[in-house]
């Protein structure tokens, strides 16, 4: 990474002097104007930060600084000095016009060496609302599906903040794509190339189990090596890497809408529950009640029981909120086996 000492060193070698009259600099042997000096400097940055418009922002931020605190300034100072303000409006200009359009991003690779892909819109500064997808690969094929349409409705759309990730599991995504077995045991193929259960991977306080039978069949977790899978690991790393506000997880198919048992006492999961409620009236909900008591008896017909039912422990939403405290809920969609397309409400959630 540049040296911000370093970075005006080379600014005051390369730019000798600079002229009042049409806002020139002269480099070496040539005049440039503020636009393409901005231009030479910005290509020296975009080597070690492309597109990361903080670290941008904040090397001009901290070279206006560094001149402005000296004593006696030249012309050629205070002609830096505006260089630097100009390439920091620039800077942000790009910054806006950049975020202005739908990124698609490769995040990692799954187990089998398949591309991850994420897909955003708007300035990580402002936060995202997280809609994460087919954790358990071709079982749950159709959320991805439903995760696709709702990005097509998304780029036909003016809204912002978002990202969405429509498969976590593409190894297992795959296999449905090229089989013919479009419907197989419960739970075989809803893990991944390493037989393990993604949502069953997740370092959770209460992580214990090594493996558990399902349909005569055992699904592990590797207890000894929680969070250890390429496509968990991924989910740590956004989860530090990006400003996530409100996440939404997509899997089928019990139409309702789950939170995580540790998160029932949090007045901002329940508001984020009840706004999407209201946008998907038809799945199973109730948050109305009159004490404590009848609170925590309504809202465990609706949670991810992190404590007293062994199937639903070390799920990501619970590891999520227990870790991050982000608002998470878990939508079932209605099948398994159809777009459900109703759920293009939620968007007017997003700005």
């Amino acid at each position: 990474m540049f040296k911000i000492k370093k970075i005006i060193i080379i600014a005051l070698l390369i730019i000798p002097w600079v002229s009042y009259a049409n806002e020139t600099i002269n480099i070496s042997w040539k005049d440039y104007s503020f636009n393409q000096a901005y231009n030479i400097i910005n290509n020296s940055f975009n080597k070690k930060w492309w597109n990361d418009f903080d670290k941008k922002e904040s090397a001009y931020i901290e070279l206006k600084r560094k001149l402005n605190q000296r004593t006696n300034k030249s012309e050629k100072i205070n002609k830096l000095i505006n260089l630097f303000e100009y390439s920091l409006e620039r800077t942000r200009e790009e910054r806006k016009e950049f975020y202005s359009k739908i990124q698609k991003i490769k995040i990692w690779e799954s187990t089998n060496n398949q591309d991850i892909y994420a897909y955003y819109k708007w300035d990580p500064k402002n936060g995202y609302f997280w809609i994460f997808s087919n954790i358990h690969g071709w079982y749950e094929y159709w959320t991805y599906n439903t995760a696709r349409y709702l990005l097509k409705e998304l780029y036909n759309s003016e809204k912002t903040w978002w990202f969405i990730i429509p498969t976590i599991n593409p190894d297992w995504l795959d296999y449905y794509l090229e089989s013919d077995k479009k419907y197989a045991a419960y739970l075989e193929w809803r893990v991944n190339k390493n037989n393990v259960d993604l949502n069953r991977n997740f370092c959770t306080d209460n992580y214990e189990l090594k493996s558990f039978e399902k349909n005569w069949y055992t699904v592990f977790t590797w207890i000894n090596w929680c969070n250890d899978q390429n496509e968990t690991k991924i989910i740590s790393k956004l989860i530090k890497d990006y400003n996530f506000k409100k996440i939404i997880s997509l899997h089928s198919k019990w139409n309702i809408l789950f939170l995580p048992d540790n998160s029932f006492d949090d007045e901002n999961v329940i508001k984020f529950w009840n706004e999407i409620a209201k946008k998907l009236p038809w799945y199973n909900f109730d948050t109305n009640y009159l004490n404590s008591e009848q609170k925590q008896n309504k809202i465990k017909l609706y949670e991810i029981d992190e404590w007293w039912i062994w199937e639903y422990t070390w799920t990501m939403e619970t590891y999520i909120y227990e870790k991050y405290k982000i608002p998470v809920i878990l939508i079932e969609l209605k099948d398994h086996w159809k777009i459900e397309y109703s759920i293009k409400n939620i968007i007017e959630l997003f700005d």
